[in-house]
């Protein structure tokens, strides 16, 4: 069993579309859970699930809360517009870092593999779902910027692996919206390269591909939407990957 979140501070890097499909191509080998811990809760509109009985708001607050289920073997704790000023409300609740650690460890035991859609800031929320993950995965857009805030986040998973969890451990960076033909995807992997981010990325490029916009507005995964298309044949090219070094890392 893994947990591992997605994380970017940064929004519009494709990290809510890399849990939905990272997510699909794990439940097609075994049972899956998504945690929509984004405020946004765009991962659980993506799958129909605007107005659920409970979310992962109950989940924090301590109260009973239930997964619904929305595919074959997959599953999901939803978020709500409520959710929004969780941070607030958990400020000064003892052990405030490991609520959703708790909540989760419940339910976990059901589970081949977890993933958790982070929200696009560095919060307590943030913090929860890397205290009670064991792999985190950086999506980064191939365009301008890009960049600048891989240290931040890097450094803030030291933190989190120093002071909460010592499990933690980064399971690559992954390039999203990639174009080889465009200079500045090209630019992007240099820079990552001489800052010596490479040996972390990851072999697999999301390369752009309308058909994964157009898969959200249907409420589909991209699987369902195109068994085809580049968006398909790179989600499920990372999904192995994701698995292999998954397993590399628990063989050591």
């Amino acid at each position: 069993m893994s947990i591992t979140a997605i994380m970017n501070q940064k929004g519009g890097v494709g990290k809510t579309t890399t849990c939905i499909n990272l997510a699909a191509q794990a439940a097609l080998s075994g049972r899956t859970l998504m945690v929509d811990a984004d405020k946004q809760s765009s991962l659980s509109r993506n799958f129909g699930e605007a107005d659920p009985k409970t979310s992962i708001y109950d989940a924090f607050m301590g109260r009973p809360f239930e997964v619904v289920n929305v595919r074959k073997n997959l599953d999901l704790l939803p978020a709500t517009i409520d959710f929004a000023g969780v941070d607030l409300e958990i400020q000064n609740e003892f052990s405030r870092e490991m609520i959703l650690s708790k909540a989760i460890s419940k339910i976990k035991g059901n589970y081949e593999y977890i993933f958790i859609d982070c929200p696009p800031d560095i919060s307590l929320v943030t913090i929860n779902a890397l205290a009670c993950s064991d792999f985190v995965i950086l999506p980064i857009k191939a365009s301008r910027f890009s960049i600048d805030g891989i240290t931040i986040m890097l450094d803030f998973i030291t933190k989190i692996k120093n002071g909460l969890n010592p499990d933690i451990s980064i399971l690559g960076l992954l390039l999203t919206h990639y174009d080889e033909r465009l200079k500045i995807s090209k630019h992007i992997e240099k820079e990552i390269k001489e800052n010596g981010w490479d040996v972390a990325l990851f072999d697999t490029r999301i390369r752009n591909n309308t058909a994964i916009e157009n898969s959200q507005f249907e409420k589909k995964t991209i699987f369902e939407f195109d068994k085809r298309c580049h968006g398909t044949i790179d989600y499920m090219n990372l999904g192995k990957e994701v698995k292999r070094k998954i397993r590399k890392h628990n063989s050591l």
